[in-house]
């Protein structure tokens, strides 16, 4: 539950895992987030996190609405 803060800066980068311990077939592969932020990117949004160690963490999308 969270992410220890030193990670934050690396989260959304490409091949990158909290848990270096962790395999690749029990882990996933680090391209999830750094997904994610090209795809809101992509639409001229914007995505943050914010996350508290041992209490949680929360992932923010904005997109912009037209109408």
């Amino acid at each position: 539950m969270g992410i220890d803060p030193k990670h934050i800066p690396n989260l959304f980068n490409r091949f990158y895992r909290t848990d270096q311990a962790r395999q690749r077939n029990s882990g996933g592969s680090g391209l999830g987030l750094a997904i994610a932020k090209e795809y809101v990117l992509a639409h001229n949004g914007k995505i943050d996190v914010e996350s508290m160690l041992n209490k949680g963490t929360s992932f923010i999308v904005r997109l912009p609405y037209k109408t």
